[in-house]
């Protein structure tokens, strides 16, 4: 679009996080999945301007305004697309191409760098079957890791040398593999480099779409520091990255499962916990909290139960609910982490454990609790205090007051108290329209929109949906020209390899009244209440949609001249009815 390669696109669209974005110009509150605030292009007393995290999509829904991170600053900058993309990568200090070049510079170094790592990471999965991998072998077999787990994960070894000549070999320079992170100079003789990761267990890290973009070493014996992660680099932002993330994000569920380590989601996968994702490093990002939010509605805190990792839980929950997530803290007794837990007491134990998460803020309040003794009056305020703060943070009063009761039972306190002390929140009203209040994009029926609205989102959102959607609806058969062109640019994203997220295929669209359509599409879309009930939906839905089709094909028959077809059409729209749609 406009000279710029998709992949530019994309790499402007995933840097500018369109609450980071759209909050330098409106006070936005959390309201359940979404965030909320007055319109920055109209007059309104009560807020109807939404903003999806999930989505990466705005909308308004009293002037009806919508789009991704590009249409908004465009409209409130009065910006041209070109001005809008030079805006968003100064934001980020972002080298763009040279306008209209096919082949970026910075795409084909980021192409260059996902060919280098899919390389590395087969050297090292092929390495571990070698002799050389028998003490990686020998901890895995220890760690009760499958040989199966180890295939879908792709663990590997690196040994005390190699990889960098293979790649020299293969027709990448010395001076590119040490801006990917592969190899390293030597300090005393710039003319030599050794490979980054020597006599580690190796992880593949990849990102979304299941690209390799980094790695994660485990040191074999002794030695520091026991893990360690690639650089940064042109295809890996460590702040935006949770390992196990392309595999999770395929579960059937709406929930994902927080830890601390790669060998932690490994032993929860393989034991049917397939929806578990874990920070690199120590440390859970606001900006990994806002990429999870895409992808579910609720994440348990499963992190170890040391002093550390109490406080790395404290500070996930607080990233979590920022970002619209409800965050549940999961503790596990007997056991230091997730793997020592699976082979003391077995999957099912964990599952009950999970089954009885705290609320994050009984979670923050208990954790307080024990630092204080509240038979001392002096500690007992102290400890109300903290307490005060916790519930401060909070979106709502009325979430505030649904703690206040509750504490104020259990330890005595007096509610007003606690209230004065929390302070007074800010009582602008926030309006969430109704279903029956939004509108239906290009007049179409509201049955057929919702549907074919559902389908496409469901299409954008899942790659593994997507194929199974295409193989029972072409994209002709979605009827209206925009939702023609949305199926076909998920399609053609999804056998590229690429980005296919609503706000991604939005950019994709050519004229801007079709991204506008496409974000009121994409943007009042609902979520369903479990991944069950959303693919029963799906079925009908398809259908829906066909039948339409097919009814519409059949009235602009002229039966005098295509008696044959007619016939033919009638047929396939007898046999829908009766027709399976298995998803």
């Amino acid at each position: 679009m406009a000279g710029y390669s998709q992949d530019v696109l994309e790499d402007l669209r995933q840097g500018n996080d369109i609450i980071d974005v759209i909050s330098q110009y409106v006070q936005l509150k959390a309201a359940g999945a979404n965030h909320m605030g007055l319109c920055p292009f109209h007059n309104e007393r009560s807020g109807s301007f939404s903003v999806s995290a999930q989505k990466q999509l705005f909308h308004c829904f009293g002037c009806g305004e919508s789009g991704n991170v590009f249409s908004f600053v465009m409209k409130i900058e009065n910006f041209g697309f070109l001005d809008a993309v030079k805006f968003l990568a100064e934001r980020i200090n972002y080298n763009l191409p040279a306008l209209g070049s096919a082949a970026s510079a910075n795409v084909a170094e980021k192409n260059q760098m996902y060919d280098a790592y899919r390389l590395a990471a087969r050297y090292y999965y092929d390495l571990l079957q070698e002799p050389q991998g028998r003490v990686a072998t020998a901890y895995l077999d220890e760690r009760n890791i499958t040989v199966a787990a180890r295939r879908k994960f792709g663990l590997g070894v690196a040994a005390s040398g190699g990889l960098g000549d293979m790649l020299v070999q293969k027709g990448y320079s010395a001076d590119f593999l040490v801006k990917a992170g592969l190899i390293m100079q030597d300090n005393r003789d710039s003319s030599r480099h050794y490979d980054r990761f020597r006599n580690r267990l190796m992880f593949p890290i990849f990102d979304v779409s299941g690209k390799v973009i980094s790695f994660g070493g485990r040191i074999l014996g002794e030695g520091q520091p026991k893990y360690m992660n690639s650089p940064e680099t042109p295809i890996f932002d460590k702040s935006r990255t949770l390992y196990g993330l392309n595999y999770a994000r395929q579960a059937k569920t709406d929930t994902m499962i927080l830890v601390e380590g790669y060998m932690d989601v490994i032993a929860l996968y393989q034991v049917g916990f397939t929806n578990t994702v874990a920070a690199l490093g120590t440390a859970f990002t606001p900006n990994a909290a806002r990429i999870l939010s895409r992808y579910c509605k609720t994440t348990i805190v499963l992190f170890d139960g040391d002093a550390a990792g109490i406080k790395a839980a404290l500070r996930a929950t607080e990233h979590l609910y920022s970002a619209g997530i409800a965050a549940r803290v999961a503790t596990l007794p007997g056991a230091k982490d997730p793997d020592e837990y699976i082979i003391n007491f077995g999957a099912q134990s964990l599952y009950q454990q999970l089954g009885m998460a705290m609320d994050f803020v009984d979670f923050q309040i208990e954790t307080a609790r024990k630092k204080y003794d509240l038979d001392s009056t002096a500690q007992k305020i102290g400890f109300l205090k903290e307490v005060a703060g916790i519930l401060k943070r909070l979106n709502t009063a009325i979430e505030q007051d649904s703690y206040l009761r509750d504490i104020s039972a259990k330890y005595g306190i007096d509610q007003a108290a606690m209230r004065e002390h929390i302070g007074d929140r800010d009582n602008e009203i926030i309006n969430i329209p109704s279903p029956s209040q939004r509108s239906k994009p290009r007049g179409q029926t509201k049955a057929f929109a919702e549907a074919a609205s559902h389908i496409l989102y469901s299409m954008a959102q899942e790659p593994g949906l997507c194929g199974k959607i295409t193989a029972y609806l072409a994209a002709q058969e979605m009827s209206d020209p925009l939702y023609v062109k949305l199926y076909e640019a998920i399609v053609s994203a999804r056998l590229r390899g690429m980005e296919a997220s609503p706000a991604s295929v939005i950019t994709a669209m050519e004229s801007p009244q079709d991204q506008k359509d496409a974000g009121v599409i994409f943007s009042q879309v609902t979520e369903y209440d479990s991944i069950e009930t959303q693919y029963a939906a799906l079925a009908q839905q398809i259908k829906l949609v066909k039948r339409e089709y097919l009814q519409k094909t059949l009235a602009a028959i002229d039966v005098n001249s295509e008696l044959e077809r007619f016939g033919s059409v009638r047929e396939e729209l007898k046999q829908l009815e009766g027709q399976i749609i298995s998803l």
